[in-house]
């Protein structure tokens, strides 16, 4: 009986060593993955989470990617890792991946991402919708690219006044966080760029509504040094400005309306 309970009880001392070991294998060796697939969901989750792991910081995650995938097909982290990796590797962001990872989460990065690789496709009202989406999801705490996101798309599909309200808004946010103390130097350029951005799409908006006082006053705040700012939008959504000679700002780039 002793010897029973002794036998008993090194096994079960060695079963989180064969467990960490299989673990081990199941990761590094791609070949493990058909008895892994019939593996209990736990214990397929667990060899994902560290596929995982090691992916990101891979220069090329996509056969990791791949085998999460076949072991745990609803890894909503993994879908969205693909998304964002396809939008960092190619033209056109895979637009599966993306609303996949919307499917299984819901979380507004994931709607973030597929407005953005719906823009890239060619689609921006369809776009403007999904960053909606994302900015009503983070509704007492937007982020500002999310603003930029539904604004720009807005602008492009000649909803103005939407387009607007998103600059504004996403303006006022930066404009907040850069009296925050917790920022590195590169962040707080990064803002700043951002927010310049921000004032530069707005100046060609105000121009359209013939609100010249107010495009006037974010001239000056975007260029103090400029006396009048010359504000074009290009058909991908994004303005730029230079000094204008004339005391009167020359009419801004108009984008027509790509709603059907």
């Amino acid at each position: 009986m002793r010897k029973v309970l002794l036998v008993l009880g090194i096994a079960i001392l060695c079963l989180p060593m064969l467990f960490v070991t299989w673990l081990l294998l199941a990761v590094r060796w791609q070949k493990m993955d058909s008895s892994t697939a019939h593996a209990p969901l736990t214990l397929r989750q667990a060899v994902s989470s560290v596929i995982l792991q090691n992916a990101s910081h891979s220069k090329d995650p996509s056969p990791a990617l791949d085998r999460v995938s076949r072991l745990d097909p609803d890894n909503a982290l993994a879908w969205r890792f693909r998304c964002s990796f396809s939008a960092q590797s190619n033209a056109t962001p895979n637009l599966k991946d993306c609303e996949t990872a919307v499917k299984l989460d819901h979380a507004p990065v994931d709607y973030f991402q597929l407005g953005r690789a719906q823009e890239l496709s060619g689609n921006p009202c369809v776009a403007e919708e999904t960053f909606t989406q994302a900015v009503t999801a983070t509704s007492t705490n937007p982020q500002p690219g999310y603003l930029d996101g539904m604004a720009r798309t807005a602008l492009r599909c000649g909803d103005i006044g939407a387009s607007r309200a998103g600059f504004e808004a996403a303006l006022a946010t930066r404009q907040t966080r850069l009296t925050q103390p917790k920022w590195s130097q590169s962040d707080l350029l990064q803002i700043q760029k951002n927010l310049l951005a921000d004032q530069e799409s707005l100046i060609v908006i105000y121009h359209r509504q013939h609100d010249d006082t107010l495009a006037g006053q974010t001239c000056t705040a975007a260029h103090p040094n400029w006396k009048v700012c010359s504000c074009n939008i290009d058909a991908k959504g994004t303005a730029s400005c230079t000094e204008a000679k004339s005391a009167t700002p020359p009419a801004s780039t108009h984008l027509h309306s790509a709603r059907p």
